[in-house]
């Protein structure tokens, strides 16, 4: 007898993941609508996402672009094809007279593919909500995408990933017009990025992102960050 699943059990987990993907989608973009300054990328900083699941892992990011920014990142494994995410931070605008942001957002990467010897690219699905309220305005994002690269190891341990991460969104602003009234865009935003492994535990993580946003302003962002992984974590 064989020992692996019929076609119909996987159509039932297939069924299963996905209902979970969905669910917790709602779940955190249900987190990010809070009455406080909450922002999901719309400040047009890289989104640091590698193409694969990450079971645990913490990040601190430096970001200049319309200003600067510190930055938090922490993501959660789910399960072997799911994470949750969390970024949060300050932004520091270079406009005169903008009071320093606090910033947090919430995102998920569902895995879509991941490298085998018979295709060499790994995908990840990435999906958010967030919130941002600052003086008279008020901002909506809801972000789709998918983060594709692949990891190439090297000598005594070290490897490097290569990727890129285009995502559609969906930004909607009330009062953000002359007359202020409320607006809707629809941005074509991408990461090109690479994560560098020093070792199992420490990697220093690079990108650069390309934003079509014009509400939050079309400016290209530089991201550095450097990402621990608890030893006991890595897969």
């Amino acid at each position: 007898m064989s020992s692996f699943p019929s076609d119909c059990g996987l159509t039932v987990q297939r069924r299963a993941r996905a209902a979970r993907f969905c669910s917790l989608s709602v779940f955190a973009g249900a987190l990010l609508m809070l009455p406080s300054v909450v922002q999901a990328q719309a400040l047009n900083y890289p989104a640091m996402q590698i193409p694969t699941v990450s079971y645990r892992d913490y990040s601190a990011v430096l970001v200049g672009s319309r200003g600067s920014m510190a930055m938090f990142q922490w993501r959660e494994g789910i399960s072997d094809e799911l994470h949750l995410g969390l970024d949060a931070g300050l932004y520091d605008s270079s406009v005169p007279g903008a009071r320093t942001a606090l910033f947090v957002a919430g995102n998920l990467g569902y895995e879509l593919t991941r490298a085998t010897d018979d295709q060499p690219i790994d995908v990840l699905l990435t999906t958010g909500l967030g919130l941002s309220i600052r003086n008279s305005r008020t901002s909506v994002r809801l972000p789709l995408g998918a983060s594709i690269g692949h990891r190439f190891e090297l000598d005594q341990g070290m490897a490097v990933t290569p990727f890129v991460h285009p995502r559609v969104s969906i930004d909607i602003c009330s009062s953000c017009s002359p007359r202020g009234r409320s607006q809707s865009d629809v941005s074509l935003n991408f990461d090109v990025g690479g994560n560098f492994e020093i070792n199992r535990r420490l990697a220093i993580r690079a990108a650069v992102l390309f934003s079509g946003a014009e509400q939050y302003g079309s400016d290209e962002a530089v991201a550095v960050g450097l990402v621990w992984t608890p030893e006991g974590l890595r897969r």
